[in-house]
């Protein structure tokens, strides 16, 4: 016998509804909330099935690419296209430029000098250049700016290749008036302190900078197998990030020179994913704002909360 009446339809939907639902949370990654794809290969194989399962033209949420997840290191699908810094848009023209830089009402332009070369940087226009002299490098940015708007004000930031970068982002992190070193124990402590405060008023009891562990993780939750890491900013190059004060082809430069540890440290968090650790990773930008920390922390919470309550379905 067929369905007849709206409550058999009813509940046919909801058991089906609960098999998607247990079929999506089993590839669902406890660390970021997405559908996790455990190699490279894997994440080729399913953006290539939900290109051909497409019907009609291409859609503004339809899956474009994979990325490599830093908080659960795996991959996942993604419908935003990659905006990096030598990409161009196919109908760029001069008039969009100018449209975006009416809204604005200042810029920040970094000077820096590498070596017997003065680079000029705009972010905001990805603009860039070299030029033999500060002078040169000034004189060519206040061109720029009356060719795209006279009325944008530029602020200049200067930094030569003799200062620490690390040392430079402490002091931003921390503030001026902080007495810091170029350790994250030392510049991001209070950060630190307010997520474990936030933890143990909510019952989680915990190890800070455990050496038992390569990192090591700033945060340990032994009895939940849960480990927190909150990274630089120095590490990531994403175009929200807060942290926008800082001279790009230094930072560049310090990416490429110290790409061996960034890699190394990866692996060791998948080692420790692969012995059932739970990583949760966040940037430390997510929380630099003081107007949204505290919804930020709230979300810091639900993300340990769920972890714990997954451990025991999941463990061996």
């Amino acid at each position: 016998m067929g369905i007849r009446t709206p409550k058999q339809k009813y509940r046919r939907f909801q058991m089906r509804q609960h098999i998607w639902e247990r079929e999506k949370s089993d590839r669902t990654s406890r660390a970021c909330g997405k559908v996790r794809f455990k190699t490279e290969l894997d994440a080729k194989i399913a953006l290539a099935g939900a290109r051909r399962q497409r019907r009609g033209p291409a859609r503004q949420k339809d899956e474009q690419r994979y990325y490599r997840c830093p908080e659960c290191h795996g991959y996942h699908l993604t419908s935003k296209p990659y905006r990096g810094r030598n990409r161009k848009e196919p109908n760029a023209s001069k008039t969009t430029i100018i449209q975006t830089a009416a809204k604005l009402k200042g810029v920040s332009v970094f000077i820096e000098r590498i070596g017997d070369a003065w680079i000029y940087t705009i972010p905001e226009f990805d603009a860039y250049g070299t030029t033999g002299s500060q002078e040169e490098a000034k004189t060519a940015v206040q061109t720029i700016m009356k060719f795209v708007d006279p009325s944008v004000t530029a602020s200049f930031r200067y930094y030569a290749d003799d200062q620490d970068i690390e040392m430079f982002y402490a002091q931003q992190v921390a503030g001026p008036q902080a007495i810091v070193t170029a350790e994250k124990s030392s510049y991001m402590e209070p950060l630190l302190s307010q997520m474990r405060s936030f933890l143990f008023r909510h019952g989680y009891r915990f190890r800070k900078y455990d050496s038992r562990y390569p990192g090591p993780p700033d945060i340990v939750l032994p009895k939940h197998h849960i480990m927190v890491f909150v990274d630089p900013c120095l590490w990531h190059d994403r175009s929200e990030c807060r942290r926008k004060a800082l001279p790009p082809e230094t930072l560049r430069l310090w990416r490429e020179h110290h790409i061996g540890q960034w890699e190394e440290m990866q692996e060791e968090r998948r080692r420790l994913f692969e012995e059932g650790w739970t990583i949760l990773s966040y940037w430390e930008c997510r929380f630099y704002d003081n107007r949204k920390r505290a919804r930020r922390l709230n979300a810091f919470l639900s993300d340990v909360r769920r972890c714990s309550h997954d451990r025991p379905r999941n463990a061996d």
